[in-house]
């Protein structure tokens, strides 16, 4: 049974394995196969995947499958946040386990029975099963321990199933392997390459040019931009204007927070616990009856006390009640019931390190000169905690020192260095010692903040979350379905939210998957919406975490070619616009200008600049001072002839005429492993994520999950 329980608590890692580029364990022994014989023609769908259509059903099922893994992993039940998450990761495995799936097949790229064997217990042992059964002490496999696991699994119908899940993802990932192999050893690099790479690499060309910035040109200089030049140019470009499929929408927020008279509530009723606590009866019980977090009464070290208390100790007494207090939402009530004496000692301590670890005898000397300098500014009174701010080297010096109560010989936090701990516990009184104290880290100035105690302290604890009352929920409540109410039209959104005086947000380029929607965190209701009955000008009232959302459907963009209307395109063509009939500008003026670099670039002021001698590599694909210009990098390189100059050249930010003024190319070499390595080495990082899309592009995914999630 020892067995079959150790290989439980491996088998709930195995299943989260992730098998080649995303690939995890089969759920089902094939789901491939068995998905047209158990699912009817017309069941719900959540999208398609290489012509595969994918169930509602079966797509819940993994989402579940994942979900109790996490659980079983993490012991929690995962938030809605985090089940988007496993949404995402369920479909991720869905398009890897179907489209790669099509693709082995069709190479033919198997893994037979004997493959397998050899990967649990052959020569060839899977990554996977060495790191679930290394022996922690060699690293190698331990045989006995995987054999006692492989017998006993056939005792247990859980643990077989686990174990042939486990060994299907081996498969896959195997598989994966090999159809990786199969296009890396495509890749070959020729000499022809290499030869180019190096002359790319070693070679240079040194120019004069003029380069001839866009802003050289005034916008009254050339024709106006008209809509058909705008539509012209998208038409021209339009694979740099695709878009995703999104939606848009402007919405108001009601949030439901705490109201003053819920404030004024609360502080009646702690001030009613306090006086009843002020009575001195039942105080534990007072407190456990009344507190909403932890136990409410308890004997606590010094260390353990809530802040409150700590930093009051040297002045409260038995009796004493501090509150209520309101921080961070929480209204916070104490007394200190009682103190009592302990077998431990406590202190607290505040200390500013100067650290001479790996330090010569001449410069610990003079680390010891500065620290008694700054001890004799703490003996006189200057402010500790600023002291320990600008000198300290502990972590413990941007909060000015303070080291916090310290139990002798340990505590949870660790143990002082005994120089250290010493010093603390001599002392009878509070202040500064007036001696360094030297430790294996360094010079430290003490400063006790707490005397050596062995008091304990019974606390009677009443904490009570500050939350909205039923009345305040139900005015925001009221206040935004009133204005959902009275509003039927994206006008009627804006023009009813300007005369209420409520501020509008927006959220926009929202996809299917979304799950947030600006500083909406839970708004997948509202994206779920948006792609099911809404229609463009609609508007409704959601219930989110904390506020009541009213939303107006403003806008929905298709996927394919952006349009002009498109947030952000016609601004963006129009600059692209603008600057293609500004260098027509600057290239028709050149025509008709002549002479060297300086006559030319005075006919454009003083905006055109004229560079000489500079350096250019190939392999920059940019020109110093104008910026990315590959085009006319290549342009210089072409050049033959000293003296030669190019034709005008647009660049993304102006034009530019190029002058050879010398060559340098590299010697001959007679081995380019380098080269060649240096190419494969580019070519194979990206070959796998190019891979990866490449599949993905091919399988014509169809997510259609908005339907139901």
């Amino acid at each position: 049974m020892a067995i079959i329980n150790t290989l439980r608590e491996k088998m709930g890692r195995l299943l989260v394995v992730v098998v080649g580029l995303s690939i995890l364990a089969f759920v089902l022994t094939d789901v491939l196969s068995s998905r047209s014989s158990i699912l009817g023609s017309d069941k719900q769908e959540v999208g398609e995947i290489s012509g595969e259509s994918i169930s509602q059903q079966e797509y819940s099922n993994l989402v579940e499958s994942i979900k109790q893994n996490y659980m079983a992993q993490y012991g929690i039940n995962p938030n809605e946040f985090l089940m988007q998450t496993i949404r995402d990761q369920a479909w991720e495995q869905l398009i890897a386990q179907i489209a790669y799936t099509k693709r082995f097949d069709k190479a033919g790229i198997a893994v037979s029975g004997d493959e397998r064997i050899d990967m649990v217990q052959g020569r060839n042992i899977s990554p996977q099963v060495l790191q679930q059964f290394a022996d922690p002490q060699t690293g190698e496999l331990d045989r006995q321990f995987l054999n006692q696991v492989l017998v006993n699994s056939d005792l247990d119908p859980q643990s077989r199933l686990q174990w042939q899940m486990f060994e299907n993802s081996l498969a896959e990932n195997r598989r994966m392997m090999k159809y990786q192999n199969l296009i890396m050893k495509t890749n070959y690099v020729t000499l022809a390459e290499a030869q180019q790479e190096y002359m790319e690499t070693e070679g240079a060309v040194t120019l004069d040019y003029l380069y001839i910035p866009f802003l050289a040109v005034n916008d009254d200089q050339i024709s106006e931009i008209s809509d058909a030049d705008l539509q012209a140019y998208l038409n021209q470009h339009k694979e740099e204007y695709t878009v995703e499929e999104s939606r848009s929408i402007d919405y108001i927020s009601f949030p439901v927070i705490p109201s003053a008279a819920d404030s004024a509530f609360y502080m009646e009723e702690l001030n009613h616990l306090k006086s009843q606590l002020e009575l001195g009866e039942n105080d534990s019980t007072l407190a456990v009856i009344n507190t909403e977090q932890g136990l409410g009464f308890g004997t606590f070290d010094p260390s353990a006390l809530p802040v409150d208390l700590v930093d009051n100790l040297s002045n409260i007494e038995k009796g004493d009640i501090i509150g209520p207090n309101l921080e961070n939402g929480i209204y916070t009530l104490y007394k200190l019931s009682d103190i009592v004496k302990s077998d431990a000692e406590f202190v607290r301590v505040s200390h500013i390190l100067f650290r001479t670890e790996g330090m010569t005898a001449a410069e610990k000397a003079q680390v010891k000169a500065t620290a008694e300098g700054i001890l004799r500014q703490a003996r006189s009174g200057a402010d500790f905690a600023q002291l320990a701010i600008l000198n300290s080297e502990d972590s413990s010096g941007p909060t000015g020192g303070d080291l916090g109560w310290y139990r002798k010989g340990g505590d949870a936090q660790g143990q002082w260095a005994e120089p250290f701990e010493n010093a603390a516990f001599s002392v009878n009184r509070t202040g500064v010692i007036n001696r360094l104290i030297e430790t294996d880290f360094g010079y430290h100035i003490m400063n006790v903040t707490g005397t050596p105690s062995n008091n304990r302290y019974k606390v009677a604890i009443i904490l009570k979350e500050l939350t909205p009352s039923d009345e305040t929920i139900d005015e925001a409540y009221q206040k935004a379905g009133q204005f959902a109410l009275r509003t039927n039209s994206y006008d009627d959104f804006i023009n009813n939210a300007a005369e209420s005086g409520y501020s509008v947000f927006s959220g926009n380029n929202i996809n299917s998957n979304s799950s947030s929607i600006g500083r909406l965190e839970s708004a997948r209701q509202i994206v779920t919406w948006l792609y099911g009955e809404a229609k463009v000008g609609n508007v409704k009232d959601f219930d989110l975490a904390n506020e009541y959302v009213v939303a107006v459907y403003r806008n929905k963009v298709e996927a394919g070619t952006a349009k002009l209307t498109d947030s952000g395109v016609r601004s963006q063509i129009k600059l692209k616009v603008e600057n293609e009939k500004k260098a027509k500008f600057i290239t028709d003026k050149l025509a008709s200008t002549s002479g060297s670099f300086t006559d030319m670039a005075a006919s454009f002021d003083a905006i055109a600049q004229v560079y000489t001698d500079t350096q250019v590599r190939l392999s920059a694909n940019a020109l110093p001072n104008v910026g990315f210009a590959p085009v006319a990098v290549g342009t210089a390189f072409a050049l033959k002839n000293v003296g030669d100059r190019s034709k005008p050249i647009t660049t993304e930010v102006g034009v530019v005429i190029m002058e050879l003024k010398s060559k340098d190319a590299p010697a001959s070499i007679t081995d380019y492993t380098t080269y060649v390595n240096q190419i494969q080495q580019r070519t194979q990082g990206n070959a796998q994520m190019k891979m990866n899309q490449a599949v993905r592009d091919k399988a014509e995914i169809l997510d259609k999950r908005y339907k139901y999630y």
